[in-house]
């Protein structure tokens, strides 16, 4: 971790750290050239020179999108003496969904609210899958979606495993997803969109339930000892819910990849049915 008031690229002093993974850091930094900006910088701790050109490659794939509801990527930057590098993109102060859901009655919110704060990640979602090639964001869940203090809607962050989609390579089968919201296929094999929708899904069900559900792994391990899925219908956790936005967030978290949803589109306009 770098302390307090690092320099770095000769310009953004750190403030202090915004969160840490396991190959990466992110830090509120402040613009010394641009008097009071702050910024997020996204920081490689990961030293293995494949990794770093795959960071570089993200970032250069990052700063070509424009959307309301993800946070702009502007630069990357190099430390080649300490085998480092940053990705510097917009700091969205506010709470995440998750810190929210944790304040909430039976820590769950009303279907109109969770709506109305999923609609602009429905969006960015769509915008990312229509790239050429398609962005997968892969980790779509209540932490990752910002609340911003400024009143704006809401922001999908964390585009640390984010990819392009290329149809004609296969993934390699590397665990990078969250618990409760990645789908079967990143334990396993190649990611594809559909791969986002299994998240949004996901994210819907604990925002609705208050329940983070089971992991795809936990319920592709029941399923193949003949136990059936242990996945329970978000109208059976929350009876206020209508059937058809149950059934919707069921078909979207299909353990088959070819069963969910095909657009984030298609899902949003049958929870809107």
């Amino acid at each position: 971790m770098l302390p307090v008031g690092t320099l770095i690229g000769d310009r953004y002093t750190i403030v202090g750290l915004l969160g840490k993974g396991g190959f990466s850091a992110v830090y509120l930094v402040r613009d010394q050239r641009v008097r009071g900006n702050l910024f997020a910088l996204k920081e490689m701790t990961d030293t293995s020179k494949q990794e770093r050109a795959r960071f570089a490659f993200e970032c250069e794939l990052l700063k070509r999108l424009d959307h309301s509801a993800l946070p702009r990527v502007y630069r990357s930057l190099a430390d080649d003496q300490n085998n480092r590098s940053y990705m510097l993109m917009d700091y969205i102060e506010g709470p995440n969904l998750e810190t929210l859901r944790q304040k909430q009655p039976q820590k769950r919110f009303p279907l109109s609210q969770a709506m109305s704060m999923m609609a602009p990640i429905f969006e960015a979602i769509s915008y990312l899958h229509r790239q050429r090639p398609p962005i997968i964001h892969r980790d779509i869940k209540p932490s990752n979606i910002i609340v911003p203090t400024s009143g704006d809607q809401t922001v999908l962050v964390d585009f640390g495993i984010a990819k392009e989609f290329d149809p004609d390579s296969t993934t390699t089968a590397v665990r990078r997803c969250s618990p409760g919201y990645g789908a079967p296929e990143q334990y396993n094999r190649g990611t594809n969109t559909r791969t986002d929708i299994y998240g949004l899904g996901a994210t819907l069900y604990t925002l609705l339930t208050g329940v983070v559900p089971d992991d795809a792994f936990y319920r592709m391990t029941n399923m193949g000892s003949g136990n059936g899925d242990p996945l329970e219908p978000v109208n059976q956790l929350n009876p206020s819910i209508p059937a058809h936005v149950s059934d919707a967030i069921q078909r979207a978290m299909n353990l088959n990849i070819e069963d969910r949803f095909p657009t984030a589109g298609q899902f949003w306009q049958a929870l809107s049915a």
